[in-house]
């Protein structure tokens, strides 16, 4: 499914891979930003290396590997979709190739779509800075600005439609509330949580 921009046509969602997110729960929702200001990875994740170029795992059971086995009732994986546009202050967005927002060097996303029985939670909007080249992503302003306090948020902290998305990013893009730019990511819940 491709995404309408006015201007603009991009290509469907891509999948960046799984994560291991610590539940959390931030004014009444249960936390599922991108972001790992609020809900954190689990501890000493980036020592092992074996990520992908988006910092996830190809694999649901290699994001449960990097969870202690004593605190796996504390997280839940999550699978994330990125659609390829980068929103910045020109308030525009723009396609841009996946591998210009990953290290290269790193080891190559998943290929295919999310496997079958997936549900979307929502969009996230997050800071993606390409020059800084950091690890993860940067910050979500609906959980970590508390944009979500002036923002229509799910149960999740996370907006319900990708339209909702669009008009956020090119928001946060144009504002600055963290020094974007800024992506959306589509976030996905394996059919059982655990």
């Amino acid at each position: 499914m491709a995404a309408s921009v006015p201007g603009l046509v991009c290509s469907g969602l891509v999948l960046l891979g799984y994560c291991a997110k610590q539940k959390f729960t931030w004014e009444g929702r249960e936390l599922a930003s991108v972001s790992e200001c609020i809900a954190k990875r689990p501890p000493s994740w980036v020592d092992r290396w074996d990520c992908n170029r988006a910092t996830c795992w190809n694999s649901e059971a290699e994001a449960w590997a990097c969870v202690p086995e004593q605190r796996k009732a504390e997280f839940a994986v999550f699978a994330y979709r990125l659609l390829p546009m980068l929103f910045d202050l020109s308030g525009d967005g723009r396609a841009i190739a996946v591998d210009e927002l990953f290290p290269r060097e790193l080891p190559a996303l998943p290929a295919g779509p999310a496997p079958p029985g997936y549900a979307a939670l929502g969009y996230d909007v997050v800071e993606r800075n390409i020059v800084l080249g950091t690890l993860a992503f940067g910050c979500s302003p609906l959980s970590c600005n508390g944009m979500a306090r002036e923002i229509p948020v799910n149960q999740f902290c996370l907006l319900a439609e990708m339209e909702d998305a669009l008009a956020a990013a090119r928001r946060f893009g144009m504002e600055q509330p963290e020094p974007g730019p800024y992506v959306i990511i589509e976030v996905l819940t394996p059919p059982v949580r655990i």
